[in-house]
C-alpha cells in the first residue's frame, strides 16, 4: 500500500506522472477504499461458515438487484443519484468479488446515469445529502478498477464526473464565505461532518486530482476538531451535543470515511490546518486553531472518545431499541456501533446493533456500510450486553434509570444539560425534563421533532413543550434562531446508585427561581420526583408542574384525571401520576388545546400527532412539588399491576405519599425548610426528620435523606447522615 502522504507528494512534485509515465492513479492497487485484494480470500472462507456474513452478503445482492432510478435532468437529483450510487457500488463489488463480467456491465449502467451538472441542484442543504452518491460512486469506481472490465477511458470518465461534482460542491459550500458561514459556521454539527467526509472521500479515491490536498486538508481540519476533545461536539463522557438523531445521521458517514482513511492514509502524513470554519462565539470561542499549522491526525476509529459516543447512545436508548426523541429527534436506529469492536471499542456496540428495533440490524442509515460490516465482523466479534445500574453522564446532561435491558424494562431519563451540551441548533429548552417508558410502551414523552417551517426552530423546541416547571407560563429562556441558543445551564448533581434506590438531581434557575429536581427510581419499579424551589420575587405567582403523556387525542390510548391523579394508558402499559405540593390549592388542569401547537403536538414517530398534557397548578412564592410516577402493565395484577398510592395528611409546607408495592410500602415526604410537625404513617407510627426530602420503606431496608441529618420513628433515630453533598442513602 502506498501511503497517501507519499502519493500526494509524488503527485504534486512529479506533475501526476511516474518515472515511466504512469499517473499516480496507475500506481494504486484496486480496490482499496473499503477492502483490498488481500481481503477476497478470507471473505470467501468466512462466507462458508458465518451466518451473519451470509446474511450481509445477501443484503448486498439484494441491493445489486434493485432497479435504477431515472434522474431528473432539470436539476441535479441527489435522491436518484444516491440510490443509483448504492446500486452501482453493490454491483461493482459483486463484479470484483465473483469475477462477474455481467455484473460489471450492470454496474457501468448505473455509473452512466451519474450527472455532473451539480450546480443545477435546487436543494439548499444538499451538502448533507452528498454522502450516498460520492461514497458509493467512488467505491463503485474503486471495485470496478480491480476488474478486467473497466477500461482506462471508462475509469477516467467516471473520475472526471466525480471530481467535477466535488469541485462545484467545495466552491459553493466552502469557498463561498457567506454560504459556509450560514450552513456550516453556525451549526458545527452533522452539516460540517457530512460535508467534510463527502469531500474527503473523493480526495481519497482520486489523489491525483489537483484539488485533492485542498479538499483533504479542509475536511481533516473539521473532523479533527469536531470529533476531538475541544470541538464541543462530543462531551467528555461521550454525549453528543446535537442529540441522538443527528448524531446517528453524522456518525455512520464519519465511520465510512474513517475506515477508508485508515486504509489509505499513513499515520505519519502531515496535514495542514485550515481554520476558515472556526467560530469565535460561544461555545466555540477559544478554539486555538492556527492557520497553516502542520499536524498529525489521529483517526477517531482508534480513539476512546469516539467509542464513548456509541456507549452514550446505547445508554440512553429506549428498552426496545429505539433512540429517545431527545432534542430534535424521533425514534430510530444507529448504523455503525458494531464496527467499533474490530477497532478496539466495546462489544456492547455489537449487542446494541443486533437488538435495535426493526426486523434486521441497520447497515445503511447515515451511510451505506453493509460492506464494512461484511468485512470487519466475524465469529470472534459477538455482542455483550451492557452492565445494569444507573448511568450518570453529567457532561452530556443525561441520567438514565433502567430496571434491565429487556424490552419490557422500566426506563427513565432526566436531563440537566449545560454549556456546549445545550448550545446547539438542534437542542431544546428542556433542562430538568423527565421522560419514562415501561413494559414496552413510551409513556411520559419528550415531544420530539415537529418542524413545519424549515426556516424556524421546531415547534417543540421551547420549554413549555417539555416536562418542566413553568413560572407564570414561562420555562427557561426561549430558544432563538441559529446561535441565539436561549435557555440557561442545568446541571446534574448528587448521584446515588443503590440496591433499592437510584437518585439524581437536576438543578436549574430561571424566572428568579432556583429549581432542584430530584428523581428517585425505587425498587426498579416506580419513580418519585421531588422538586424543591427557592427564591422568587417575594410575591405569589402561578406555578405549573407540567407532564406530557403519550396517550389521548389522536396519539392512541386513553387519558383520565381523578382528583390528584392522572392516568395515561396505552395498549400494553400505562402510568399513574399522583401529584401534591407543599403549597396550598394545587389543582390538576389541562392546558388549552390548539391543533399543531405545543404542548399537545408531538412528532416522535412517523407523522404528527397530539397527546394529553396535565399541569399541576398552584399559586405561591416558591412551592415544592412531590410526584409519584407508577407505571403498570395493562391487565396485570400483583407485582406489575397498578400500584396503590395514597396521600398522607401533613402540616403546612409539606406533602407525602405512601406507595404500596409487592415488596412493601414506601413513604415519600417533601418538606419546606421551615416546615414543622411529624408525619403519621399508615401503620400508626410517627416519623420526624429535618430533611427536606425523605424516602424510606416501612420495613427499614432503605432510607434516602436529602438536605437533612436524621430520620426517626416514634422518637427513635433509624437513619442519619453527615454527607457533604446533602444526599445520603442508608441501606
Amino acid at each position: 500500500m502506498i501511503g497517501f502522504g507519499l502519493l500526494l507528494s509524488f503527485t504534486l512534485l512529479a506533475g501526476c506522472s511516474g518515472k515511466d509515465g504512469d499517473t499516480a492513479e496507475d500506481l494504486l492497487v484496486h480496490p482499496r477504499l473499503v477492502m483490498g485484494p488481500e481481503d477476497r480470500l478470507p471473505l470467501l472462507e468466512k462466507l462458508q461458515t458465518d451466518a451473519r456474513a451470509q446474511w450481509l452478503f445477501s443484503v448486498v445482492e439484494d441491493k445489486a438487484n434493485t432497479a435504477l432510478e431515472e434522474p431528473d435532468l432539470a436539476v441535479w437529483d441527489h435522491g436518484a443519484h444516491g440510490h443509483n450510487g448504492e446500486v452501482a457500488e453493490a454491483r461493482a463489488f459483486l463484479a470484483w468479488f465473483n469475477q462477474d463480467e455481467a455484473m460489471a456491465a450492470s454496474a457501468k449502467e448505473a455509473l452512466a446515469l451519474l450527472d455532473d451538472d451539480w450546480d443545477s441542484t435546487a436543494t439548499w442543504d444538499v451538502n448533507i445529502r452528498m454522502v450516498d452518491s460520492l461514497f458509493s460512486y467512488s467505491n463503485a469506481h474503486d471495485f470496478l478498477s480491480g476488474t478486467d472490465w473497466f477500461s482506462e477511458e471508462e475509469a477516467a470518465e467516471v473520475q472526471d464526473k466525480l471530481t467535477t461534482i466535488n469541485r462545484a460542491f467545495y466552491n459553493r459550500y466552502i469557498a463561498s464565505d457567506a454560504m459556509r458561514q450560514l450552513i456550516l459556521g453556525t451549526t458545527q454539527n452533522n452539516h460540517v461532518i457530512r460535508t467534510a467526509v463527502s469531500l474527503a472521500y473523493v480526495a481519497l479515491a482520486f489523489p491525483d486530482d489537483p484539488d485533492a490536498s485542498v479538499w483533504l486538508d479542509f475536511a481533516t481540519s473539521e473532523l479533527d476538531y469536531l470529533w476531538g476533545p475541544d470541538g464541543q461536539y462530543v462531551q467528555a463522557d461521550g454525549g453528543v451535543s446535537e442529540g441522538p438523531l443527528y448524531y446517528a445521521f453524522a456518525v455512520g458517514a464519519a465511520i465510512g470515511y474513517f475506515h477508508a482513511a485508515n486504509r489509505v492514509i499513513e499515520p505519519d502524513h502531515a496535514f495542514t490546518r485550515t481554520c476558515i470554519n472556526r467560530q469565535d462565539v460561544e461555545p466555540w470561542a477559544g478554539h486555538g486553531c492556527v492557520e497553516g499549522e502542520e499536524y498529525l491526525w489521529a483517526n477517531p476509529l482508534h480513539e476512546p472518545l469516539f467509542w464513548s459516543t456509541m456507549d452514550w447512545y446505547l445508554a440512553i436508548r429506549l428498552p426496545w431499541g429505539d433512540r429517545p426523541p431527545l432534542a430534535d429527534a424521533r425514534f430510530g436506529t444507529l448504523n455503525g456501533s458494531a464496527l467499533m469492536a474490530p477497532y478496539g471499542g466495546s462489544s456492547t456496540g455489537i449487542w446494541g446493533w443486533e437488538t435495535q428495533t426493526g426486523e434486521t440490524p441497520d447497515t445503511t442509515g447515515s451511510a451505506p456500510l453493509t460492506l464494512h460490516h461484511l468485512l470487519l465482523l466475524d465469529e470472534t466479534h459477538q455482542g455483550v450486553e451492557p452492565e445494569e445500574g444507573l448511568v450518570y453522564l453529567p457532561d452530556a446532561g443525561n441520567a438514565v434509570f433502567r430496571s434491565g435491558w429487556d424490552e419490557d424494562a422500566i426506563w427513565g431519563l432526566l436531563l440537566g444539560e449545560s454549556g456546549s451540551a445545550r448550545m446547539t441548533v438542534h437542542d431544546h429548552v428542556d433542562g430538568t425534563s423527565f421522560t419514562m417508558a415501561a413494559y414496552g410502551e413510551y409513556l411520559l414523552l419528550d415531544p420530539g421533532y415537529y418542524k413545519p417551517n424549515e426556516l424556524s426552530n421546531a415547534v417543540t423546541a421551547q420549554g413549555d413543550a417539555h416536562n418542566v416547571i413553568l413560572v407564570d407560563g414561562q420555562g427557561a429562556p426561549d430558544k432563538g434562531l441559529l446561535t441565539n441558543f436561549g435557555d440557561v445551564d442545568a446541571t446534574l448533581e448528587n448521584p446515588v446508585d443503590g440496591a433499592a434506590v437510584d437518585y439524581v438531581e437536576s438543578w436549574q434557575s430561571y424566572e428568579d427561581v432556583d429549581i432542584q429536581r430530584g428523581v428517585s427510581f425505587v425498587r426498579d419499579r416506580y419513580f418519585v420526583i421531588s422538586d424543591r424551589l427557592e427564591g422568587g420575587t417575594g410575591e405569589d405567582r402561578t406555578y405549573q408542574w407540567r407532564m406530557n403523556g403519550y396517550a389521548g387525542l389522536d396519539s392512541g390510548g386513553e387519558f383520565s384525571v381523578d382528583g390528584d391523579t392522572a392516568r395515561w394508558a396505552r395498549d400494553a402499559a400505562g402510568v399513574d401520576l399522583s401529584l401534591s405540593s407543599t403549597g396550598e390549592g394545587l389543582a390538576l388542569v389541562e392546558p388549552e388545546y390548539e391543533e399543531g401547537d405545543r404542548p399537545h403536538v408531538h412528532e416522535v414517530d412517523d407523522g404528527v400527532a397530539h397527546h394529553k398534557v396535565i399541569d399541576g397548578e398552584v399559586r405561591g412564592e416558591a412551592p415544592g412539588f412531590l410526584a409519584v410516577l407508577a407505571p403498570y402493565q395493562v391487565g396485570a395484577k400483583g407485582a406489575d399491576g397498578p400500584l396503590e398510592v395514597t396521600a398522607l395528611e401533613t402540616s403546612d409546607g409539606q406533602a407525602a405519599w405512601a406507595i404500596t408495592t409487592a415488596d412493601g410500602t414506601d413513604i415519600a415526604w417533601l418538606r419546606e425548610p421551615d416546615a414543622t410537625g411529624g408525619l403519621v404513617l399508615p401503620d400508626g407510627r410517627t416519623a420526624t426528620t429535618d430533611a427536606e426530602f425523605l424516602l424510606f420503606d416501612l420495613d427499614g431496608t432503605f432510607t434516602l435523606l436529602s438536605r437533612g441529618s436524621y430520620a426517626s420513628l416514634d422518637g427513635s433515630v433509624f437513619a442519619a447522615s453527615s454527607a457533604e453533598s446533602g444526599v445520603a442513602l442508608v441501606e
